[in-house]
């Protein structure tokens, strides 16, 4: 008999889920080498099918196939042993380095052609994709075996595959949908169902993509200490909530459209919705929250927000960049603030020190102006001033999501420093100049031991700078002045938070 390449496989998983409403695990083959006894060129295959079209593959065309769907055909084999057959399985995948997929069997029919179970190829298609009736584009690969005495053997080695490619493919039909518009019912918004005048303030947040391309929904909300008081003052076990589709919205029917975790008080932070006989889930801790609900995988997460200490600003001045740019500071009263240079690019405000369309806010218009309305991520505008300059900007938020909602610019004409030294004796600004298009100033100025001073733009009390020489805020404190002599004054606006610099010439 002659001898051949092949590796001898355990034998592989089945697919372990019975509905396509479970998700499965995937096959993972065992390996355990052997002689080689078998080449590719005993075993000669073709793709077949819907393998060798490159139409989209409509797993609902296939929901009552008796023989499933055709996939490779046997073409010739030589000189194996006898009593042997082949076999082929499918791995697919959602990624070309298929780190998750699934392996399918494909059993031989007429003329020598192997079909894969339509079933079971939906379900895989449900673990890698989910329900949506979007087409995906799915990976595939087929290892070849030949099966002798009861046992199967890898033709070749574990990294041949008769065929490799793509495919595009879509679920079968599910009764899946995805709504419009979700919106939250619960003891800190309202159980209002059906009553749009008051649940339309509850509506979730969604981008401007169809929903099946986009099925990520969220909402922000407060939960307060006091909403975990009864009426007679004594504590509830926490803050219960639902979520309700438009659908349910329009029926305002507890039985339809209803979404919630599976139990009952559920205080989990993350888990599973479900539709059917839904429950209520549970909030045990006061605190601003992001809930975040995926439709497509029926998934939600509550995440605890936290305002941060300061805000981005990248633009132009400073190449896009975060970390380069001037970092605007929270003012209890005023909202954020910060100083710095804008050119004709304009800029940006993040959240983060980084590009994150879920912490990123542009302008609602690019035309040039002094005040205009936040838009978070990829559809907010470049913020345009009327003109390249230095200028102070207020950045409001809503203070119950933390989102930030509208702004405001001013152009700094001046920039001086105001105080109790000779060439002040706080009545006017020495000027201060900038080598570098506004990033940083410096001034020469002679100060007596124990003269104070400040920072001060357009000669107006509105808009100074105080406090530590390495931590300068608005309205700061006075900056004491420990040794008498001439000092080189530098104010830096940017990279970070504004310092300033003494050296004594």
């Amino acid at each position: 008999m002659k001898k051949l390449s092949i590796f001898l496989l355990g034998a592989l998983g089945m697919l372990a889920a019975t509905s396509c409403e479970e998700k499965i695990d995937p096959a993972i083959p065992q390996t355990n080498p052997q002689e080689p006894i078998m080449t590719t060129g005993d075993v000669v295959s073709a793709t077949d099918g819907v393998l060798a079209s490159a139409a989209v593959l409509n797993l609902e065309d296939y929901r009552n196939s008796a023989t499933g769907i055709p996939v490779m055909k046997l073409v010739e084999t030589k000189d194996l042993p006898a009593g042997s057959t082949v076999s082929y399985k499918v791995q697919i995948s959602d990624t070309e380095d298929f780190l998750r997929n699934v392996t399918l069997d494909a059993t031989v029919g007429n003329d020598a052609v192997y079909y894969v179970n339509a079933d079971k190829w939906n379900e895989a298609h449900i673990y890698l994709f989910g329900k949506s009736p979007k087409v995906k584009q799915a990976y595939y690969r087929v290892p070849v075996y030949v099966n002798l005495d009861g046992s199967d053997y890898r033709l070749q080695s574990t990294d041949y595959y008769a065929a490799t490619g793509s495919i595009q493919e879509t679920c079968m039909d599910m009764g899946f949908t995805i709504s419009d518009a979700y919106y939250f019912l619960s003891d800190a918004t309202a159980w209002a169902l059906g009553d749009m005048t008051v649940m339309e303030a509850f509506k979730f947040a969604h981008s401007d993509a169809d929903v099946y391309d986009d099925p990520v929904f969220t909402f922000k909300f407060e939960v307060t200490e006091d909403m975990f008081l009864n009426a007679d003052g004594t504590k509830k076990d926490g803050i219960y909530w639902k979520i309700a589709s438009q659908e349910g919205m329009t029926l305002a029917d507890w039985a339809t459209g209803i979404y919630g975790p599976e139990t009952n008080g559920d205080d989990n932070l993350a888990g599973i919705l479900v539709d059917v006989n839904a429950q209520a889930g549970k909030l045990t801790e006061a605190g601003k929250y992001k809930l975040t609900i995926n439709m497509e995988d029926m998934t939600y997460e509550f995440e605890l927000l936290l305002q941060p200490d300061v805000l981005y600003t990248p633009g132009g001045t400073n190449g896009w960049n975060q970390a380069n740019s001037a970092w605007m500071q929270l003012h209890s009263e005023k909202g954020y603030y910060g100083l710095f240079p804008v050119n004709e690019q304009g800029f940006k405000i993040c959240e983060e020190l980084d590009w994150n369309n879920a912490t990123d806010w542009g302008a609602a218009s690019d035309a040039p102006a002094l005040a205009g309305e936040f838009v978070l991520g990829q559809e907010g505008k470049n913020i345009m001033a009327p003109a390249n300059g230095l200028y102070w900007i207020f950045a409001q938020f809503d203070p119950t999501s933390y989102d930030l909602t509208t702004y405001t610019l001013t152009e700094v004409s001046t920039v001086g420093m105001i105080g109790s030294f000779a060439a002040s004796g706080w009545g006017s600004d020495v000027e201060m100049t900038s080598a570098d298009g506004g990033a940083t100033w410096t001034a020469d100025v002679t100060f007596a031991a124990g003269d104070e001073f400040k920072f001060r733009f357009n000669g107006n009390w509105d808009y100074n700078y105080g406090g530590a020489l390495n931590k300068l805020g608005l309205d700061g404190d006075n900056i004491k002045v420990a040794e008498a002599g001439t000092y080189a004054v530098t104010l830096k606006l940017q990279p970070g938070l504004p310092t300033a610099t003494m050296t004594r010439k």
